[in-house]
């Protein structure tokens, strides 16, 4: 193994497409979905990169998450129609 590969080291990245195998090396890949942002193995997010189904993920805090972003739990900015500046 190189000096600088690392077993316990994942790697984030943003899916762009759903992959259209069902699994890969017995990981299933079912919950993919474009958007999302994962923490996978290295060598799992080398083979999503490779196929297209996937980018590297570089923003380290969950809150820039797709599915965070689009929570039904996430506040409403306040309509400011009417106030005056």
């Amino acid at each position: 193994m190189g000096r600088f590969a690392h077993k316990d080291v994942d790697v984030k990245v943003r899916i762009t497409a759903r992959p259209k195998e069902r699994e890969i090396d017995g990981v299933s890949l079912q919950s993919l979905y474009p958007g999302a942002v994962r923490d996978v193995s290295p060598l799992l997010g080398s083979w999503l990169i490779a196929e297209e189904y996937a980018e590297p993920e570089m923003r380290s805090s969950n809150e820039d998450d797709a599915s965070d972003y689009f929570s039904p739990h996430r506040p409403y900015p306040h309509d400011r129609r009417g106030q005056k500046f």
